[in-house]
């Protein structure tokens, strides 16, 4: 199978993947709402969801697979590696199952760090507590299906990996189904199914990530001497990218802990951040598959990030845009049905509106941590993502405090922004990044053509009232408006391209 082969396939299976994921968060909205029920179930799947955003994404094969490849080129090859995949399982999986223990007998303390507007002993810190229970058996799940699936890579199978996140996906929204068949809308019966629902996802998803990996030789590694200092220096190796893929997960957690105390915020943030990971995940992408190989070649002399940067803006500003001037209408569509009411859409979309400001600033901080990786610039990069964090809390807190909920999601623009002013810092101090002079018209340019698209947008907007509901017409008046936007902005673009080829030629 060719490698433009093997792209499509994991291409079109993540398209997949992300659209069964929101026609999952539109299926949950639909039974739970935003609501007590639904606060009490994301305070419960947070652990799950930041495992899963972790491991299932790609981020550990970034270290186990060049760690694997390197130790089946030494000694006896196949036993070198097999002994590398049973440490990393031992150790990953492991080390997760402990986690898990301690967070099932420890799971009052755990939602009370996690939400401690939840009042002790309250209806959403009981369902909390019960579904959390459940749900962190997903932990020690998604770590063996992170080995299995990297041993799948490393063969070149990718067809059944790139599927496992469907299969999950699939998984919850069997469950879903038969709850709305059932009617058990908003109800503690419907959270806890849907808990039960995701550690059937990622039993799912291990079953095919072993099916995928079966034949290959480092799968079989049960009787082989595990390489402990191997498997300890992959985990090593793969935390910042770790890291830096649960960026916005952990800024998503501290969020959640400030807004905790509002009844339907913790909820309504939820939604609104599932929006954001389709667009932040694309930038992330391209970071790994193209920036990366590219800064790798030109060995650090980062003009290849500064054109990275120009070219993420360029994706990530129009899309924040979009997503803030028509909040409200892509929220109404995608979840305004069953037990998710008005109500819900219009703090749904708040969020939305503050944290799309945070889109282009988590867009580029991911460009400049790849750069930082390339570079060889680990150990500070991690300081400074660390350090964004607690800015976030801070920021967050104090928005929170003069702003309400809402405010407090504007922690994230915040932390985000300082984490690329550090970054980009170190970067130019170390030469690892170069911003060519022509860049600055053209990202001046990307900002006007954005801003020329948002008034565009709201415009159109105001003069075609919205219709009532999420129905057809709904869905067809936001398509128009994105259609339009799009238009616009690249009509806007061509004038700016053709002036920089002529700068080029001249």
């Amino acid at each position: 199978m060719s490698l433009l082969v093997r792209t499509s396939l994991v291409s079109a299976a993540t398209l997949g993947s992300r659209v069964l994921g929101f026609v999952r968060d539109a299926a949950t909205a639909a039974v739970l709402g935003a609501g007590p029920v639904a606060d009490a179930l994301v305070a419960a799947l947070a652990l799950p969801l930041l495992a899963r955003r972790l491991l299932a994404e790609g981020a550990f094969n970034l270290a186990f697979i060049p760690a694997l490849a390197q130790a089946e080129e030494r000694g006896d090859g196949v036993g070198a590696g097999r002994g590398l995949a049973k440490a990393a399982f031992v150790l990953l999986s492991g080390a997760l199952l402990v986690a898990a223990v301690l967070a099932a007998l420890f799971m009052r303390q755990v939602i009370g760090l996690l939400a401690p507007g939840f009042e002790a002993g309250g209806a959403r810190a009981e369902v909390a507590v019960l579904c959390g229970r459940v749900a962190v058996l997903y932990l020690p799940l998604s770590a063996m299906a992170a080995v299995f699936g990297g041993i799948a890579n490393r063969a070149h199978r990718v067809l059944l990996p790139a599927l496992a996140p469907m299969a999950a996906n699939l998984t919850v929204l069997a469950v879903i189904a038969a709850l709305l068949v059932e009617g058990l809308m908003e109800s503690d019966t419907a959270a806890f199914a849907i808990a039960v629902a995701t550690v059937a996802a990622g039993l799912a998803q291990l079953a095919l990530m072993m099916a995928s990996a079966r034949g290959c030789p480092p799968a079989r590694f049960l009787g082989a001497t595990a390489d402990w200092r191997g498997g300890l220096a992959v985990l090593r190796a793969a935390s910042p990218a770790l890291l830096f893929a649960g960026m916005s997960q952990f800024r998503l957690i501290i969020i959640i802990a400030l807004v905790s105390a509002v009844p339907g915020a913790v909820a309504a943030l939820n939604y609104a951040q599932r929006l954001m990971d389709l667009p932040l995940g694309l930038v992330g992408a391209s970071a790994g598959a193209v920036l990366l190989p590219a800064l790798v070649r030109e060995k650090g002399e980062g003009a290849s990030a500064g054109r990275a940067l120009v070219a993420a803006l360029a994706f990530a500003l129009p899309a924040a845009a979009g997503l803030a001037v028509l909040a409200e209408p892509i929220v109404v569509t995608l979840f305004q049905r069953g037990s998710f009411d008005a109500g819900d859409a219009r703090a749904t979309a708040l969020f939305l509106a503050v944290l799309a400001l945070s889109l282009p600033l988590q867009g580029l901080e991911r460009i400049l941590a790849a750069a930082a990786s390339a570079a060889g610039l680990v150990g500070a990069a991690e300081g400074i993502a660390l350090l964004s964090l607690a800015v976030c809390l801070g920021a967050g807190a104090a928005l929170g405090a003069a702003f309400g909920p809402a405010g407090a999601a504007g922690g994230a623009a915040v932390s985000a922004g300082c984490s690329i002013l550090a970054l980009g810092a170190l970067l130019a101090r170390r030469g690892a990044l170069q911003l060519d002079p022509a860049l600055f018209p053209a990202a001046a340019g990307i900002a006007g053509a954005t801003l020329a698209m948002a008034l565009a947008v709201h415009l159109g907007a105001a003069a075609w009232p919205a219709p009532e509901g999420a129905g057809l017409a709904a869905a067809l008046r936001l398509g128009a408006l994105i259609g339009a936007g799009a238009l616009v902005y690249g009509a806007c673009l061509l004038p700016l391209r053709a002036l920089l080829k002529r700068r080029a030629n001249a």
